[in-house]
């Protein structure tokens, strides 16, 4: 089992949340909508770089910024290349 500093979630600041949907859109895996149409996030941590980088471009495609990716990102990535994998295209900004 992964320690808490290893682990990789995707989360969302409900203030900041106005409910354009295009997060679930994006990632419907891992959120779905509320009764009114904001994000609700599954707190499942992500464990494999194909979700990560969807989780990234739900990220980056938030209008308002509500999304974040806490945890250590670059470890995935590397470990996703590390095995042959190809980088997702979505830049570490997002992260």
């Amino acid at each position: 089992m992964s320690a808490a500093s290893d682990v990789i979630r995707i989360v969302v600041d409900g203030p900041k949340c106005d409910g354009h949907g295009i997060c679930a859109l994006v990632l419907p895996e891992r959120i779905s909508l509320d009764a009114w149409g904001y994000a609700a996030i599954d707190d499942e941590p992500i464990e494999d770089a194909r979700t990560l980088a969807r989780a990234k471009r739900a990220v980056c495609a938030c209008p308002v910024g509500a999304l974040a990716l806490v945890g250590p990102v670059e470890r995935v990535e590397q470990s996703w290349r590390d095995r042959g994998g190809v980088r997702s295209g979505v830049s570490s900004a997002a992260s």
